[in-house]
Parts: C-alpha cells; sequence; structure tokens
C-alpha cells in the first residue's frame, strides 16, 4: 500500500473515533418535531402503596442530557395534566414530593423540547406510574386471658408499616379510653408493651396512630384481655362436645369426658312406651330426618313415638354427611358410654340430668330410672353426687317424697326475677348470659348454691363469666373453653 494511501486511511479512523466517542458521551438530539422518548423508566416511588394525604417521594431520571425543566404529570379527566415543575441537571435526575389524593393515581415525568448549547434537545418523557392508595389499619393483639396480677405483653402493629410513626395505647377499665403510653413503631410496623394486671377484670386495649407525613390520625379496633382469679372456674358440656359432634349422642359424650368436661349437661324425655331418649327440643325435627321418616308426626312430641320409631330416626346427619347414621341413644346407652369413657381416660365426669319434661310426675319417673340404673349415683346425704338434675320449671321437683330422693338440684333462669329467692333449696343456679353480672352471682352464692352460666359460647363468653365469678360455664366447645380458663 502506498504510504499516502495508508495515512489517508489512519485519518479517516482517527475521525471515525472521534465521531463515535463524542456520541457515547452526549447522544445527538432527535431532530427538532420528533416524537417522544417513551423509552424511559417510570419515576419509583419511596413508599409502593401509599396511604390517602401521605407524602411521598417520585423520583429517577430522564437521561444524560442538558439541564433543563422537567414537569411532573398526573393522568386526569382524561388527559396529562401538570403538577409540579423543577430545574434538572445534566443527569436528567428528578425528585418530586406528592400526596396520594384518590385511591388510583397515574404519573410520570416530561422534560419539554429545547434548544441550547446550539442544539437542539428533544421531548423525553417517562412511562406512566400507577399508584393505588392502601387503607389503614391498627391492631393491637395479646392473650385473651391471664392470671390477676400477672403481666400482658400487648403487640401494635400499624399497616402499612411506617417506621416511626408513633401509635398511642390506650386502655378501657370500664371508665372510657384513657391513654397509656406513646409508642414508636419499627420497620416492620410493630410497638409492644407490658401491661401489669392487678384485680380480676376485663380490660380493653386499642390504639391510635398519629398523623404521619400528612396521613392522617386513625384509630384502632380494641381487644380485650381477662384477668380472672385463681379459683378454678368448671366446664360444662352443653349437650356433650356439641362443636364438634351432634349434640346428645354418644359421641358427644365420649369427646366431653376425653377433653375433661366437669360436667356434662344432657336433656331427656320419654317416649310412648315408656323409655327414655336424649333430646333437647319438643320435637325431632332440627336435629333428625323426622320429616322425610314421619312427615305426618314431624311436628310430634317424643312421647308420641316408640322407643324402636325413635332410633330409626338419623340422628347425625343435620351436623354433617360424617355422621350419617348416627342415632338417637337411650338412658341406658349414655351411662354405659360415660362410663366407658371415664374408665378409657382416666376421667371422672358429673352429670346435669335435665328433664325437658311436662310434670313432676315425669321428674319422679326419670329420677327413679336414674337410680334403678345406677344407684350410688345419687346419695341421700351430702353433696358432689355423680347425677343432678336440673329443670326449669321448679314446680317440677315438688313430687310427693322428693325430700327423702337426696336429689341435688339445679335452677335455670332466663328471665330477670330480682324478687327470687331460694335459702338454699338449689345446689346450682344457672344464669343465662344476658342475666349475668356479678353482683347476681354474689347473691346467689351467698344463697348457699354454686352458680353457673350459658350458653356460654365462644372465649370472650366464657372468659367473661369468669371475670363475674361464675362455678361453672356451659359451654359447646369443651377444650376452648379449658384453654381460655388456663388449665
Amino acid at each position: 500500500m502506498p504510504p499516502h494511501a495508508y495515512a489517508r486511511r489512519v485519518a479517516i479512523l482517527a475521525t471515525l473515533t472521534l465521531i463515535l466517542g463524542t456520541a457515547a458521551v452526549y447522544p445527538a438530539p432527535a431532530a427538532t418535531g420528533a416524537s417522544a422518548d417513551l423509552s424511559v423508566a417510570a419515576p419509583g416511588a419511596s413508599v409502593s402503596r401509599p396511604i390517602l394525604g401521605e407524602s411521598f417521594r417520585l423520583s429517577g431520571s430522564l437521561g444524560p442530557g442538558v439541564s433543563r425543566m422537567v414537569r411532573l404529570e398526573r393522568y386526569h379527566d382524561g388527559d396529562w395534566q401538570p403538577v409540579q415543575k423543577q430545574i434538572a441537571a445534566r443527569t436528567g435526575h428528578y425528585s418530586f414530593t406528592v400526596s396520594q389524593s384518590s385511591w388510583r393515581m397515574r404519573w410520570r415525568v416530561l422534560a419539554p423540547g429545547v434548544e441550547r448549547e446550539g442544539r437542539n434537545w428533544a421531548e423525553r418523557v417517562s412511562a406512566p406510574r400507577t399508584l393505588f392508595g392502601q387503607p389503614q389499619a391498627v391492631t393491637t393483639s395479646m392473650a385473651r386471658s391471664v392470671r390477676a396480677g400477672s403481666a400482658v405483653r400487648l403487640t401494635l402493629f400499624a399497616a402499612p408499616a411506617r417506621p416511626g410513626r408513633v401509635l398511642t395505647l390506650q386502655r378501657d377499665s370500664g371508665n372510657g379510653w384513657k391513654n397509656v403510653a406513646n409508642l414508636t413503631t419499627g420497620p416492620t410496623g410493630h410497638a409492644t408493651y407490658v401491661f401489669k394486671t392487678r384485680e380480676v377484670a376485663k380490660t380493653r386495649f386499642r390504639a391510635v396512630a398519629r398523623a404521619h407525613h400528612g396521613a392522617p390520625a386513625f384509630v384502632g379496633s380494641s381487644a380485650a384481655v381477662y384477668a380472672i382469679g385463681n379459683r378454678p372456674v368448671g366446664v360444662m358440656a352443653w349437650r356433650g362436645d356439641s362443636l364438634n359432634y351432634p349434640e346428645n349422642t354418644l359421641d358427644a359424650f365420649r369427646s366431653a369426658v376425653r377433653q375433661r368436661a366437669d360436667f356434662i349437661e344432657m336433656d331427656f324425655q320419654p317416649t310412648a312406651d315408656g323409655e327414655w331418649v336424649l333430646l333437647h327440643d319438643g320435637d325431632f325435627r332440627r336435629t333428625t330426618d323426622v320429616e322425610h321418616r314421619f312427615p305426618e308426626r314431624r311436628k310430634a312430641s317424643p312421647r308420641e313415638f316408640t322407643l324402636a320409631e325413635v332410633q330409626s330416626l338419623d340422628a347425625g346427619s343435620w351436623m354433617g354427611p360424617q355422621f350419617r347414621g348416627v342415632r338417637v341413644p337411650t338412658i341406658e346407652e349414655t351411662f354405659d358410654a360415660i362410663e366407658s369413657a371415664e374408665r378409657l381416660h382416666g376421667h371422672r365426669v358429673r352429670l346435669v340430668v335435665e328433664l325437658k319434661g311436662e310434670s313432676a310426675a315425669e321428674m319422679r319417673a326419670l329420677y327413679r330410672k336414674v337410680v334403678s340404673l345406677r344407684p350410688d349415683w345419687v346419695s341421700r346425704k351430702g353433696h358432689g353426687d355423680k347425677a343432678i338434675f336440673m329443670s326449669f320449671e321448679a314446680s317440677h321437683f315438688d313430687f310427693p317424697g322428693f325430700e327423702r330422693t337426696g336429689m341435688e338440684t339445679v335452677a335455670v333462669k332466663d328471665e330477670p326475677d330480682p324478687a327470687d329467692l331460694h335459702d338454699g333449696e338449689f345446689t346450682q343456679v344457672h344464669l343465662h348470659t344476658r342475666l349475668l353480672d356479678a353482683a347476681l352471682v354474689d347473691r346467689y352464692r351467698n344463697q348457699g348454691a354454686e352458680v353457673g352460666t350459658w350458653p356460654a359460647v365462644g372465649t370472650a363468653s366464657v372468659l367473661r363469666a369468669a371475670v363475674a365469678g361464675v362455678d361453672y360455664v356451659t359451654t359447646d366447645d369443651v377444650a376452648g373453653a379449658r384453654r381460655a380458663l388456663l388449665h
């Protein structure tokens, strides 16, 4: 190659290198009027789900170029509308402080085209960023029950998490909400507090999230802790373990023994041929398939059915297909099943035998049936019998020779009756939960009766009864009640 040709080629390569290098540092602007560059990333948000009213940052870069004005725009009513503007440096970086004013907001950043430094710099625009607002939630959680005098640890949580947000803990001991402490949330939105209980009582707590970076204050839902005494509260299985098994069935009674109930409450009624079966209602419609088996007698009392007819009914399918074929048990089957379960689980349970009857004569017949089957379950002297007898009607105990039976009896109160006095006549008085208060419990206990309540369905109901001072709770969930009562 001639020397002059070689030199010309070297000069051409040097010129190309210079041109390409300059283009890498300063990309050539598009011609005036060219379409906007939509390849720029959408602005990033300092929070992923802003609270309505909360201030946060939208930041990013439109790419290097020339120092010029950039504009933040919000999409509204079908068009992009300017919200804020600022001067961005040659790097193209920007940062806007905004707040979320609606549940859905769409943002973009735009740099209009300019002529500067002898060149035309094209308009640049970011991809849009859509942000959805997030509702606030504030919770307070703790153990549901503790022994009076012990400490309980409370965990407060504000969502969405905002580190450094102040939560005011409040408590209500029955005389209104009072501030307890101001706590600061950590990175996960949590804060903790330890509260020392002093006496048997229910105490409610709640957290109030203070206003934070424009987000308004928010009052959280309340939760309660029950400080219960050291005196044991017994658990009475309502028609057996009726939360988990069809009521008044053998499996419900076996489960109640397995769950270590103190009492099992059960309902007996006579049949047309003088047998005794378990049934709570006045007819079989709710808990059997009587409407299919005996449609013409679907509303009839068990006193209009023979034992064979009763035992042809399906007493389990109403609760679930897994209980299909469960039968209405007799009194003999019931007692045998309970004794077998007691031996198997090493736990003795007492029985509350309730008459769903019509007369004192039926109560006497039921008493005689129990004694004929288990003579040692009823004592003529003292208390603590295996079987005690209950009825809504006090007159059902008014039969000849009652005073010689030794029956321990249970009164049931489901209506307010401030003049009612029992003077030690009943071993137990069972109050409906809607009547329950500590003064009434003390009143009957001062008359010599133990006090129970029904239906204590759910943990809160069980613990309200315990705080009121009852001796027993009648519940469908034996295991749950025992956990709540700390035994």
